[in-house]
């Protein structure tokens, strides 16, 4: 049984906007043609692709694995288009997108990923910096094909490889009166009480400010507003920090992840060989 490219192609677009009137101003078409398709698609498939809860649409189980066939099949499709039409059998073409924690994108990510789009014109780079709590829900919807993450996840069906190990210090302002307050992203953010876990730290008093991501902490400390748990690789040098828990650190592994494929591009190899060269 062959799949019809249309139906794919609204199902890929539902799936990746979560909003089927979105979806079809994406394709052009009208909103009851996209249903149309769908619809079809699901027939022929004997099988829901998608469910609606209160939070909104989202992807069964199946639909999972169908958007992954589609992103396998667009990949080949690509590669195979552009080793066409290409003069030079080395060239790499296509997208990398990509999405992490805001302590490793813009310092680490980025200049890793800066020698592959000087060397490859056609390929182009789209990064995510996003709280760890999006960032699956991301990657399971095709919005991302690769992501940055520490341990937390493990998967049949999801590669994971080890970058390293993001070092993080206990840090203030030495000027910093506030020492009972400390610096988060959010409430969600376990880095602070995971240090204070590690240490057997007990503090009398404990207040939390939330900044909303890493280069907040940093300038909340600066400004003496607090303390705050940060990455060596983005302290270093700084002034107006320092590092008050000695050489007491808290390791983070920071994770590759992607879906697990039957073939590999070109641009994925070279992709992950530079994402491996990172130091933290």
């Amino acid at each position: 049984m062959a799949l019809v490219s249309s139906h794919l192609e609204a199902f890929l677009a539902v799936s990746q906007t979560l909003n089927f009137t979105k979806a079809a101003d994406v394709l052009h078409i009208t909103q009851s043609a996209l249903s149309q398709r769908i619809i079809n698609l699901e027939e022929e498939l004997a099988t829901t692709l998608f469910i609606r809860d209160r939070s909104g649409l989202k992807l069964t189980e199946t639909a999972v694995k169908l958007l992954h066939y589609c992103k396998i099949k667009n990949n080949l499709e690509d590669e195979f288009i552009h080793s066409l039409k290409s003069q030079n059998s080395n060239e790499l073409a296509g997208l990398v997108r990509i999405g992490g924690f805001s302590s490793v994108m813009a310092s680490l990510v980025v200049p890793a990923l800066v020698p592959l789009a000087k060397d490859h014109a056609k390929v182009k780079i789209q990064t995510f910096t996003r709280e760890v709590d999006d960032l699956f829900a991301m990657l399971t919807r095709g919005e991302i094909d690769y992501m940055l993450l520490d341990d937390r996840f493990e998967k049949e069906n999801l590669e994971r490889i080890l970058l390293g190990h993001e070092v993080n210090f206990l840090v203030q302002n030495p000027r910093c009166k506030n020492e009972d307050v400390y610096l988060d992203h959010d409430e969600k953010d376990q880095v602070t009480l995971a240090y204070f876990k590690k240490y057997k730290i007990k503090p009398e008093k404990f207040e939390r400010h939330y900044l909303d991501d890493v280069y907040g902490l940093i300038s909340g400390v600066k400004a003496g507003l607090g303390r705050a748990i940060l990455p060596r690789h983005l302290i270093k040098g700084q002034k107006d920090i320092v590092n008050v828990g000695t050489k007491n650190s808290l390791d983070i592994p920071v994770y590759l992840y992607y879906y697990a494929r039957p073939y590999y591009t070109k641009l994925h190899h070279r992709i992950v060989e530079d994402l491996k060269k990172i130091v933290f």
